[in-house]
């Protein structure tokens, strides 16, 4: 995934890293690249001393226990008083690491909630800190003047060189960046490199034989939808329960086996409605006839959805970083893109891929992809 080209440091026994991220907030997404980005600091830089910002740090301290990563290096968490600490409380060289998700956007609120910090970081401490963009992705092209301009400052004043997700990123950042020395590369997103730790753990092997889907009479899928907004909550939710109701009939008809469809919630975010994923959930089951055989499954953390993707025989997937998990496991499995990060993801790495807007009239064809996995 990422060239190790890409160094972001060379002399690392004097230096902190700080990443300032989205981790926290209860998307798991947003927390799987902060692991990935530790673990790549880590095992790519050998950094030994890590603050990692969150809006939940006891959390992000257990997780990042839970991965392993503790015992290899000191990393601690905290909040704004934490942050400042850390940035003011030692004179080695500090590298600030800003990311963890979809971080271009005409969303203006959310999109400063980055850009603001990493000018005041260069601001205030530009005489002992390096500011990178790590891992960050695009949304789409930036349209609004307040966030062009802050953009274009932050790419030419502040950030030292900014490692993106993918291509789609590299090109929009690159046109606020143009004339500068500020080098722009897209690396990849983070989360893939926690495959590794997947991988060292044992967690990817298929299924034994013995527990095959045949064997148990039993289809698994998972599934991951998001709302998009007020608006449209009602149609697509009503398009997932009209396909899964279908879904579940086809099955039993064409294998005689029984399904069970596990919506898997990757955001159940703290201080927003809409990007409560479990509601959505919750919403496409009233709207079901077989509501029996969809099953809502919280799981708190990245480290064990990825382990629970290995017992699906097919992956649905809006979320960006269910795609990722399930391209990971090496899961059957069709993305379903509301944005370009989604359909790049899908592209780049050859998974069949829908738009949300077809769900309803693709409904067939998703149907036989399934039965035609199994």
């Amino acid at each position: 995934m990422m060239d190790e080209g890409d160094s972001v440091s060379n002399d690392v026994s004097n230096t902190r890293y700080i990443i300032f991220s989205a981790c926290g907030y209860g998307n798991i997404g947003d927390d799987a690249i902060m692991l990935g980005t530790a673990r790549y600091l880590i095992t790519r830089q050998n950094a030994t001393d890590l603050f990692i910002f969150s809006y939940s740090p006891e959390e992000t301290q257990r997780l990042l226990e839970k991965a392993g990563l503790t015992s290899v290096a000191t990393l601690r968490c905290g909040r704004f008083k934490s942050l400042l600490k850390a940035l003011s409380s030692t004179t080695r060289r500090k590298r600030i690491m800003i990311g963890g998700g979809t971080l271009i956007t005409n969303r203006t609120l959310f999109t400063l909630y980055y850009l603001i910090p990493a000018f005041l970081f260069k601001l205030f401490f530009s005489t002992s800190s390096d500011v990178y963009f790590f891992g960050v992705g695009a949304e789409e092209k930036i349209k609004r003047p307040l966030l062009k301009f802050m953009l274009s400052l932050v790419l030419r004043h502040s950030i030292k060189k900014a490692l993106v997700r993918d291509n789609f990123t590299e090109d929009v950042l690159k046109h606020f960046a143009n004339s500068t020395s500020t080098k722009v590369t897209a690396i990849g997103d983070p989360a893939l490199f926690l495959k590794e730790w997947h991988d060292g753990n044992g967690a990817n092997k298929k299924k034994d034989e013995d527990n095959s889907t045949l064997y148990n009479h039993t289809v698994r899928i998972f599934v991951s939808a998001r709302d998009l907004d007020m608006y449209s909550s009602d149609y697509h939710a009503r398009c997932f329960a009209n396909m899964f109701d279908e879904l579940v009939e086809v099955i039993y008809q064409k294998t005689g086996m029984t399904i069970v469809i596990n919506f898997v919630p990757f955001c159940i975010h703290k201080t927003s409605i809409l990007e409560r994923d479990d509601l959505f959930g919750e919403k496409i089951k009233s709207l079901m006839k077989y509501f029996d055989y969809f099953q809502i499954e919280k799981i708190d953390n990245p480290i064990d959805i990825m382990q629970k993707f290995n017992e699906a025989d097919f992956c649905m997937c809006m979320r960006l970083h269910s795609l990722i998990f399930a391209y990971m496991t090496g899961r059957k499995c069709l993305a379903i893109s509301y944005s370009p990060k989604v359909f790049n993801f899908a592209k780049d790495n050859d998974l069949p891929c829908i738009d949300i807007s077809e769900v309803e009239s693709q409904k067939k064809k998703v149907i036989d992809m399934v039965v035609q996995s199994l």
